[in-house]
């Protein structure tokens, strides 16, 4: 295994970020922005006996400014210095999992969709490269309900959840969260355009969506666990077989120097900041002393990596 270096490259301002926020809105903040070349889009791992498609659902990226509020160039530059890394922007990759386990078909978060940022959305289209058909999917799981995990759920064509025959799960907090009727009041001025579309998006599948309890088990060798804090419900999924396990960790790790090398550094899209530290830090711990797996939502193309210490903090370690 070897570090990877990412090359990153930030080009949206306060601007185009609340255009993000608001939804719809971010396609013509966003239109003259450059769409970033991707050829591998389909990547595939093992647990065990249980096997894991990687589709990338596109990239985006986002402004210093808002990812790490209170941190100036110098201390975000230092960071990466002493990671052996170049700081040049927050890029982030939408890494979304697809677990086959026997007659089980379980995608873990559905991506953007066509109406968030143009960058991203290319679930649907990629499914077919991964040789997966939508209605062959038995269960959707969604880590949490921020637009870049939820949104794609939607088939644009029929309104309705792209995954008929689909299960769909998420813990009880996370759901309750976002599907009370006043939820735009509940988060900041930036998010609240988000928010509405995400609480549209919940009600439209709510008759389909069911909860599952962090500590329980989701199929055989597929757990919830509980990451809370960056949503009030955010959850992660454990997979095991045999010896072998991997954490699929959605947003509770982030990004592949700042979450690892200071996990308490408050994150900018965190809900609830001091809650996200505590989860980071906990999961951290595990990870290097379980020597599991780790595939990150958000890390460097296709997230696969492990985590090491590396004196007080961590350091995240790609695949080779």
């Amino acid at each position: 295994m070897t570090r990877r270096r990412v090359n990153q490259a930030t080009n949206i301002d306060r601007r185009c970020l609340l255009a993000m926020a608001g939804g719809a809105l971010a396609v013509p903040a966003f239109s003259s922005l450059p769409v970033r070349a991707q050829a591998r889009v389909v990547a595939e791992t093992k647990v065990g006996s249980i096997g894991v498609t990687i589709i990338s659902d596109g990239t985006f990226d986002l402004p210093p400014s808002f990812v790490l509020p209170g941190r100036d160039q110098l201390q975000i530059q230092a960071a990466f210095k002493a990671a052996d890394d170049t700081f040049s922007g927050f890029n982030a990759e939408v890494n979304v999992a697809v677990i086959k386990s026997g007659n089980e078909i379980i995608v873990v978060d559905t991506g953007a969709g066509p109406d968030f940022v143009p960058t991203l959305g290319k679930l649907a289209e990629r499914l077919d490269s991964a040789g997966i058909k939508p209605e062959s999917v038995t269960k959707v799981v969604f880590t949490h309900a921020h637009a870049d995990h939820l949104w794609g759920v939607i088939d644009p064509l029929s309104g309705e959840s792209l995954f008929e025959k689909a299960e769909h799960l998420m813990s009880a907090a996370e759901r309750d969260f976002w599907i009370k009727d006043d939820v735009a009041a509940s988060v900041p001025e930036a998010l609240r355009g988000m928010a509405t579309g995400t609480n549209r998006r919940l009600k439209t599948i709510s008759a389909r969506l069911k909860t599952v309890a962090a500590g329980s088990e989701i199929v055989s060798g597929v757990s919830a666990i509980d990451t809370a804090g960056h949503t009030p419900g955010h959850i992660s999924l454990l997979v095991k077989s045999g010896s072998e396990q991997l954490m699929i960790g959605g947003d509770v790790l982030s990004q592949s120097v700042i979450s690892f090398a200071e996990p308490g550094w408050r994150w900018g899209p965190d809900m609830d900041p001091e809650k996200a530290v505590a989860a980071r830090r906990r999961t951290l711990d595990q990870l290097a002393t379980e020597k599991t797996r780790l595939l990150g939502y958000h890390l460097p193309w296709p997230g696969l990596g492990r985590v090491e210490r590396a004196g007080n903090a961590f350091r995240f370690v790609t695949e080779a």
